[in-house]
């Protein structure tokens, strides 16, 4: 089974292979456990990259929305209807004033998650280095011990008593270093993916907490505004819903709003 790291922002990194399987070799117990565990690490890498997949569309939407808004009112200006229209005119320049003041707050949300989970999650994945490294070395190992084993079946067919004992005794000094890289990479993988959850956690709390902060921010700016424009016109709040009630109504009125 294979699965794909994610560094950072969603970068491809090297395939996580699991151990080459060791059946008849090491005993069954660990042969099991070991490949049931790769199979949750291969799981939890699998969320992750999902994860950081809608982190990064996150981070270019806050930054899209930001272009998005400027671009709006750049072209509001642009088009001369403020000059036509006083009303138009002040609620451009109120709804620039929220833009500006968001401006700066995109952009810290936007650099804060890659502090909160990008930089973090790459510096879990390098956990991952020295553990593929010791997995390589018990599969180098494994082939060494099945080479030995074959060696011997063939003697052994051959009648080859003498060499036997040769073999055997190679036979089993690799087996022995199979067992010992075998029990040390169960024991280090077994720390890495327990790593996860205690590590990873705060990280993505503090993402969450970032969203929080960003859009009660722009909730904030947006509802003060409103109530400072509502101060500077006087509009009473049953004018104003009945200002708004007549606007939906055209709106609804409106061919394209019935298809």
């Amino acid at each position: 089974m294979k699965s794909f790291l994610s560094l950072g922002m969603g970068k491809p990194a090297p395939v996580l292979e699991s151990p080459k399987p060791a059946s008849g070799i090491l005993p069954h117990g660990e042969e099991d456990a070991l490949a049931n565990l790769w199979v949750d690490i291969i799981k939890s890498e699998t969320a992750c990259c999902k994860l950081i997949s809608e982190v990064r569309n996150y981070r270019d939407s806050i930054k899209e929305v930001q272009e998005a808004e400027e671009k709006l009112l750049k072209d509001l200006g642009a088009s001369g209807l403020g000059a036509v229209s006083p009303q138009l005119q002040q609620a451009s320049d109120e709804y620039l004033s929220v833009v500006i003041e968001m401006k700066n707050k995109s952009e810290e949300t936007s650099a804060g998650v890659q502090e909160v989970l990008g930089d973090p999650i790459k510096q879990y994945h390098a956990l991952f280095e020295p553990l593929d490294a010791l997995r390589k070395r018990r599969d180098a190992q494994l082939m060494v011990v099945q080479k030995c084993q074959d060696k011997l079946d063939k003697l052994k067919l051959k009648g080859k008593r003498n060499t036997d004992v040769i073999v055997e005794r190679e036979s089993a000094m690799a087996g022995a270093v199979l067992r010992e890289l075998n029990g040390k990479l169960l024991k280090e993988a077994k720390h890495f993916h327990d790593l996860r959850q205690p590590y990873l956690q705060p990280c993505i709390l503090a993402y969450v907490q970032s969203q929080v902060d960003y859009y009660g921010t722009a909730n904030a700016q947006f509802n003060s505004q409103v109530q400072i424009s509502r101060g500077v016109h006087q509009i009473k709040d049953s004018e104003y819903e009945a200002v708004m009630g007549e606007q939906l109504k055209k709106i609804k009125s409106l061919n394209i709003v019935a298809a």
